[in-house]
């Protein structure tokens, strides 16, 4: 068993390099615990508390505390102080005093199929007994492990278990074959025979058993009805239903305090949900919930209800006052694209399956600016009721102007400053429907040129590429020489070339040019690359992603590896020219860069450094591609998952947004674009202090400028040469020993190579 103990921090306010920040959505939650003075809940991606006095929020997530993502329920013990989270991979974390994370993951590492989830969470004793897809674990608080784990199926089979419950010397699980029970006393747990099996002789039937809990001498369980569920309770000799309606599921059954909790759904998906409690002496209430239908886990605290709702996250209701709570986030965890303006990013939330079929996605986009989220879809703007699937998002700077790409209703124009919103499809611009699907204007993808035009993937058109000029009113058509379904990007480099990965029967990688003359098609050139000496030399004709880096060389990622066009300006000449693949040396073998690796995303930093995206995490490697500088997956870092679905860089910060398909992440990262003055630099931290061990950046320099730190007799105590206007220093001298207390001083070279000084560093050890 690996046991992994951590503390918890709160945020910094100032971004340290080499830091992570998560960006997951609050607007489910799954369940809500009271610990005393604060009050936890579960969202899909992390957890939060919140302070009942104060209102304040602290967020747990991967980046910060949890070991994991994706997470099934959560549950609390008062006497341990102990906040329990599972995962749907059956990874568990215990935090004990809201600062102490342990993880547990005996569960997660037996579970090498996937097949086991934990369905529920109940602590006796100073134990923690987790229902599980084939039994019961415990977890010993104490000691931080698991203890024991029972298979209770008949004849020793396993079987799922939806809750556990304790009541005098007995143990109730309710199972998939029912209510079952034991002896506490019993010699052997391990062994199923010490298990029984309620049924009607007891006077409850056979069927499958969703919920159990109990309180002073009753027992309660909810037996499934086939969309018709029923609470039935246990008098220690025979059991009788209490409460039942049509077409109601019970989502929700447990003890907390002196009484038993319940939730309810109305299977119509539309009629209020119902929350119900029955106390000590057994009188049982039930009563709808008020502003939201999907609870999940309610608590009342002193006439205050804390409500937990699956598709609006948790809310506060005081004497029917209702206040929703939610930290800030995006709406949800999707990414398909991403977009910087390095004052915004924006977020297309994507919505295609992987045969580019409609998945239905209504989460509209999110924008984040100034560290506050904010998101438009059909759920609070009209103009977007009928646009779904969102694949694609780009920039307009000279219009102040965003546009989003739906694969279903076509180009949404999003005013940056005023929020007004304007959908193009084929009714009301040039835009065409799909040749198959005639009523949907599919928009693939998008991309903003040098010149601010807007070049936009028109799917099943027939003219398949459209252009919109910065005016935001006049537009081009273009048609090209191939077949294909899709693009599935748009890329323009800087001679205003067109590369885009195609889908369908032209698969492969497409350059067109319009040759300057946007209104002459007799001058277009175009290409397809593909596999093969002479046609291209791409690793495998399956491409994801394209970009250009500070040298003008074309990136292309595929699904075995990367290309390079380092003649991209001849790509489209009478003999074309064929790509690169750049060999690199790895454990002692030498081979083609990311040769088995599917290549999802590829971004350019500040350095001419490549951030490169795959299916099996993320990777930072030289300007070259030759030296890998670091590589980030789920178990080194706080990627949600190691499937990247895009990659964008705000260059003036430095900071890296990294999409995938468990959610948004960003790394603090060190390379930022030449600063406006130069006449001073900003470090930080400063000053440095004891307890510090962390890089110091030295960020406002000259573009890759020469770096020299001295002390105040002018003693040269490090060099180095700035990535973008970025340099980072660890504090050591040339013999790596941590340089003395002092005021040390910085100069930077200018552009005629004269050197500057241009800050100050107090270094306190």
């Amino acid at each position: 068993m690996v046991l992994m103990a951590a503390t918890l921090s709160g945020y910094a306010q100032d971004r340290v390099l080499g830091t992570w920040k998560t960006f997951m959505p609050y607007g489910s939650s799954l369940a809500v615990c009271d610990a005393g003075d604060k009050i936890y809940s579960a969202a899909a991606k992390s957890v939060f508390s919140y302070e009942k006095a104060t209102g304040v929020i602290q967020i747990y997530d991967k980046s910060n505390a949890l070991s994991d993502v994706d997470i099934k329920t959560i549950s609390y013990d008062p006497a341990t102080k102990c906040l329990a989270i599972a995962y749907n991979n059956a990874n568990v974390d215990l935090i004990f005093n809201g600062t102490d994370v342990y993880n547990i993951g005996d569960i997660k590492a037996e579970n090498t199929s996937g097949s086991v989830g934990i369905n529920g969470i109940y602590f006796y004793n100073g134990n923690c007994y987790l229902s599980t897809d084939i039994g019961v674990s415990v977890i010993n608080l104490n000691r931080k492990e698991v203890s024991n784990t029972y298979i209770i199926g008949s004849t020793g089979a396993q079987i799922r278990v939806y809750g556990t419950s304790i009541n005098g010397n007995n143990i109730y699980a309710a199972t998939q074959e029912g209510v079952k029970h034991a002896s506490l006393n019993a010699s052997n747990l391990l062994d199923f025979n010490s298990w029984s099996l309620y049924g009607p002789a007891d006077s409850l039937p056979t069927r499958k058993a969703t919920n159990v809990a109990s309180l002073g001498s009753y027992v309660y369980a909810v037996i499934d009805g086939n969309g018709t569920d029923t609470l039935y309770k246990y008098n220690g000799s025979y059991w009788q239903p209490v409460y039942s309606s049509t077409s109601e599921t019970f989502t929700s059954l447990y003890t907390e305090g002196n009484n038993i909790y319940f939730t309810i759904w109305n299977n119509n998906n539309t009629t209020a949900g119902k929350q119900g409690l029955i106390d000590a002496t057994g009188v049982l209430s039930v009563f709808n919930t008020k502003g939201h239908v999907r609870p999940v886990r309610w608590i009342s605290d002193n006439g205050t209800y804390w409500e937990a709702d699956a598709w609006n996250g948790l809310f506060k209701n005081t004497n029917g006052n209702v206040e929703n709570i939610k930290p800030d986030g995006p709406f949800s965890a999707n990414v398909f694209g991403l977009a910087t303006n390095n004052k915004s990013l924006y977020i297309a939330p994507g919505g295609v399956d992987d045969s580019w079929y409609f998945t239905f996605n209504r989460d509209g986009f999110s924008i984040y600016e100034n560290d506050s989220w904010k998101f438009i879809n059909q759920f609070n703007n009209v103009q977007l009721n009928d646009v779904t699937d969102i694949l694609a998002v780009a920039t307009v700077p000279a219009s102040g102007k965003t546009y989003f790409g739906s694969f279903y209703a076509g180009l949404i124009e999003y005013n940056d400053a005023t929020g007004n919103i304007t959908v193009y499809n084929q009714y009301n611009s040039p835009l065409e429907h799909n040749m198959i699907d005639t009523p949907r204007t599919k928009i693939s993808c998008l991309y903003t040129d040098k010149h601010n035009n807007l070049w936009i993937g028109n799917a099943g058109a027939n003219t398949p590429i459209k252009m919109l000029m910065p005016d935001g009113v006049t537009w081009k058509s273009f048609q090209v020489p191939y077949s294909f379904e899709v693009m599935k990007k748009i890329f323009v480099d800087q001679n205003d070339q067109i590369w885009a990965p195609l889908r369908g029967a032209s698969a492969g990688l497409m350059v067109w040019s319009y040759n300057g003359t946007p209104d002459d098609p007799s001058d277009d050139k175009s290409r397809l690359i593909n596999t093969g000496s002479g046609l291209g030399g791409l690793p495998d004709g399956n491409v994801f992603c394209v970009t250009e880096d500070k040298d003008g060389n074309i990136w292309v990622g595929t699904n075995q590896g990367i290309a390079v066009f380092y003649c991209a300006s001849n790509i489209l000449s009478q003999n074309g020219c064929d790509a690169d693949l750049i060999k690199v040396e790895r454990d002692g073998y030498i081979g083609y860069l990311f040769s088995t690796e599917s290549i999802r995303a590829i971004a350019v930093d500040a350095a001419n450094r490549k951030w490169v995206g795959t299916t099996n995490g993320v990777w930072l490697i030289s300007a070259d591609g030759k030296t890998e500088l670091l590589k980030f997956t789920v178990d080194n870092s706080p990627l949600p998952s190691n499937i990247t679905t895009d990659i964008a860089i705000n260059d003036e910060t430095g900071e890296v947004y990294i999409g995938t398909a468990g959610g948004l992440v960003s790394y603090q990262g060190d390379a930022m674009t030449q600063c406006a003055d130069c006449d001073k630099a900003l470090v930080y931290p400063n000053p440095v202090k004891p307890d510090y061990t962390g890089p110091i950046a030295i960020k406002g320099l000259a573009e890759d400028a020469y770096v020299k730190i001295t002390d105040v007799t002018g003693t040269l105590i490090y060099q180095g040469k700035a990535n973008g206007s970025q340099m980072i220093w660890d504090g050591n001298g040339y013999n790596g020993v941590r340089a003395k207390s002092g005021v040390y001083l910085v100069f930077s070279s200018t552009e005629l190579g004269k050197e500057k000084r241009v800050a100050k560093i107090l270094l306190v050890n």
